[in-house]
């Protein structure tokens, strides 16, 4: 889902609506799920320059994802959509209107773990420890962690509280980059990756898979081959009526059920449970890995 919290955000994805080939491209992916760009040149009658070009527009507002396959042609890029739906939350700025404090926590702050094979985590110059041995998740190094992954299990960090007792809270925000951790590389690897609040589950993203088609724009050089290379920016927020992800409700934890006031301590839990329906695990990008080149942001939105 591609989720817009304001009209100007847009303005890629409507530059990307605005001509007839690439809305038949996209009614293409939508009957036929997964097709290469050759397929868009016969159909419609244009040169392989000119679909790559409008195959560029397309994916640079988020509406399509490329993979490369291998075949007896020799290597094909593959479209699919990468969005199932579109909103536009223009009432947004509107209803989170107040006072802001934002928390940046860094992934490798995490203050409890639980985490099981595969699994790893690396600073911007290289690996902490070795890939796939928990035990390494507590190495003195892991603070400065960029990247860190694992099957199945929990990170858990501490959230620094900058509520007054004079404070009204009506919005607390969390975003990070996320992706699903396949054994290898798999390009489709649902993942069903859950956040809780001190204890109180406020839903999950299903990731779709873990990105490996390009390198992720802040990643080092050494980060390569069947690495992950980049995630989902993924917006979670609790609020009055509920808890959302990207402005579509997931549970109907409130701010109320969290109960959070001066003073205490928030904990934010990201997992995967062992029983979950899709448990393709999860990666988790921060400062020098991915696209964003940032950890854990927390907002307070206050009246």
């Amino acid at each position: 889902m591609i989720y817009l919290k304001d009209l100007r955000q847009g303005r890629l994805l409507y530059e990307a609506l605005d001509s007839d080939i690439r809305l038949g491209i996209l009614e293409e992916l939508l009957q036929k799920g997964e097709l290469n760009l050759a397929y868009f040149a016969k159909t419609f009658r244009v040169s392989n320059g000119a679909i790559t070009a409008h195959i560029k527009k397309l994916r640079e507002a988020g509406l399509i994802e490329i993979t490369t396959s291998s075949g007896r042609r020799g290597t094909q890029k593959i479209c699919r959509l990468a969005a199932d739906k579109i909103v536009i939350d223009i009432l947004s700025s509107i209803q989170t209107e107040g006072r802001v404090e934002s928390a940046h926590i860094d992934i490798g702050h995490y203050v409890s773990y639980d985490i099981h094979p595969t699994c790893g985590i690396a600073t911007a110059e290289k690996p902490v420890g070795r890939f796939d041995e928990p035990s390494c998740f507590s190495y003195p190094e892991r603070i400065k962690a960029g990247i860190l992954w694992f099957s199945w299990g929990h990170v858990e960090y501490l959230i620094p509280n900058y509520l007054t007792p004079e404070s009204e809270l009506l919005e607390l925000q969390f975003s990070m980059e996320l992706a699903s951790e396949a054994p290898g590389y798999a390009a489709y690897y649902p993942s069903d990756i859950h956040f809780a609040v001190n204890g109180h589950e406020l839903g999950y993203f299903k990731s779709r898979g873990e990105y490996n088609d390009r390198a992720g724009s802040c990643n080092p050089a050494w980060w390569g081959g069947n690495l992950g290379q980049y995630g989902k920016k993924v917006l979670v927020v609790v609020n009055r009526s509920g808890s959302y992800i990207s402005g579509l409700k997931i549970s109907d934890t409130t701010l109320s059920d969290l109960a959070l006031k001066a003073g205490d301590q928030i904990r934010f839990r990201i997992f995967v449970p062992e029983d979950a329906v899709h448990r393709g695990g999860v990666t988790l990008f921060g400062r020098g890995f991915g696209d964003y080149d940032e950890g854990i942001v927390c907002n307070f939105v206050c009246k």
